[in-house]
């Protein structure tokens, strides 16, 4: 068996715990059956409910603190050094992490699947059962994903980051089960809103569709675990996972573009754009960026070492060029009256954006030089929250800066705020240009300046 699963169920299985766990289980069913007069809908929503609370929440900081308690007990390192391939390590902890909440969580769906048996809602219950526990099993590897990007940037797993990711891992698994809470509640918002989903033309019901998606991003969150946890233990890789994830989520949003033959293609275009700024930011920010892993990146291409040069390629390099393309394809493939279609022209007049079509080449310029400004601060001698600092000073420049260029009526300084915006279609994408010029003269000299303090110093 994998030794790091049976060390967690180990771990969590004594024999108190699993005589406890029916038991308070099995008499808070019954406090409520006896107190309802048996009636089954309110056993079956409150199983539904405590489902949710032990293998959404409890799971999710489960499926972190599996990895916080190894670092605060020190055996995170030993770890690390043994001989466990990354892809045992990984399934061992998410699954033996999470093992007893899983035990608790599957008294609870007895107790539901009994309570809509005698309801007479048995016809939907295998559809509703995978929602759940798919929807579970993605909450809690969400959860384990964003403690390994924390671990992976030397962040300190504590009360703070362990509630940041269970709760970005609850939220983003919520969506998936609000169309099964709500309804119990009287409040039938997700499958109210819809109830099905049209996708690459095919009319899928809301429940399938949410299943069908819940499998995809699950198998994809189990992949970046694997791979995250391979980086921890120093196997070498390059980013053609996350080129794929990328090329898939592009894809994915390309499906529910319900568009015109003439006005098609520039919007299925400017959807993929955006789908790929937005990761090209999260590659940005989920991957630290160590100065010496780009020496090495650089020494390696100086040789001509291509294998070399693809292991330590950053996340953002084919985020970038994925980007690149896009923007070059909406730029000289889609017509200009096709970007002009009333809702888009509404918010282009309003940003005063001048050409659509230069908005492309300003805003990867824009990107360009945000990737220089957190490379310069996590380039620094000693870095204290770059990440951070970097997220203040974008906020400072995209928001604020433009936020008062608008409110004081200065349209012509909104090229160097806003990406495409202005009277001026030459400034448009002038001022970015010098803004990422004067940005990587500033990242040069930290460089040479960090290039000469790790020379060797001459003896006295």
């Amino acid at each position: 068996m994998n030794p790091e699963l049976l060390r967690n169920l180990w771990l969590q299985f004594s024999l108190q715990r699993v005589i406890a766990a029916p038991l308070i289980l099995g008499a808070i069913v019954a406090l409520i059956s006896f107190g309802t007069s048996t009636d089954w809908s309110s056993i079956a929503w409150a199983a539904n409910g405590g489902f949710f609370l032990i293998a959404y929440l409890w799971g999710a900081r489960r499926a972190v603190n599996v990895l916080a308690d190894e670092i605060a007990s020190g055996t995170w390192d030993g770890q690390r050094m043994s001989s466990i391939g990354p892809w045992t390590m990984a399934w061992g902890k998410i699954f033996g992490g999470t093992a007893y909440t899983w035990y608790c969580a599957g008294i609870c769906l007895v107790a539901y699947i009994i309570a809509e048996i005698k309801l007479g809602n048995s016809n939907e219950l295998l559809l509703e059962l995978s929602l759940q526990m798919t929807g579970a099993l993605l909450v809690q590897a969400v959860a384990l994903l964003l403690a390994l990007v924390m671990v992976g940037k030397g962040r300190r797993l504590g009360r703070r980051s362990i509630a940041f990711a269970q709760g970005a891992a609850v939220l983003i698994g919520f969506f998936g089960v609000s169309h099964l809470l709500l309804p119990s509640i009287g409040l039938h918002l997700a499958s109210g809103l819809a109830q099905s989903v049209t996708w690459f033309g095919l009319n899928l019901p809301f429940e399938q569709f949410v299943l069908l998606t819940q499998c995809l991003f699950l198998a994809w969150v189990l992949v970046g675990v694997y791979r995250l946890m391979a980086s921890e233990l120093q196997v070498p890789q390059g980013p053609w996972v996350w080129t794929l994830f990328s090329v898939f989520l592009i894809a994915y949003y390309q499906g529910f573009a319900v568009l015109g033959n003439d006005s098609g293609p520039s919007l299925r275009w400017a959807s993929a754009l955006v789908v790929a700024v937005i990761l090209y930011y999260v590659a940005i920010f989920a991957q630290s960026h160590d100065i010496i892993r780009y020496r090495w990146l650089l020494h390696h291409n100086r040789r001509g070492a291509l294998g070399g040069v693809w292991t330590l390629a950053p996340l953002w390099a084919p985020s970038l060029v994925i980007a690149v393309i896009v923007a070059a394809s909406l730029r000289y493939s889609a017509p200009i009256a096709a970007l002009a279609e009333p809702e888009l022209q509404g918010l282009l007049s309003l940003q005063h954006v001048v050409d659509p079509r230069h908005m492309t080449t300003a805003l990867i310029l824009f990107m360009v030089r945000d990737l220089g400004i957190v490379l310069l601060l996590n380039f620094a001698q000693r870095p204290k929250a770059p990440d951070l600092t970097a997220v203040l000073y974008l906020i400072v420049l995209y928001g604020v800066g433009g936020g008062l260029a608008i409110v004081l009526g200065a349209y012509r300084l909104l090229p160097w705020f806003v990406p495409g915006a202005g009277g001026n279609g030459l400034l448009v994408m002038l001022a970015p240009l010098i803004e990422v010029l004067a940005v990587f003269a500033l990242l040069w000299r930290r460089w040479t300046a960090q290039g000469r303090a790790l020379q060797p110093q001459p003896a006295a």
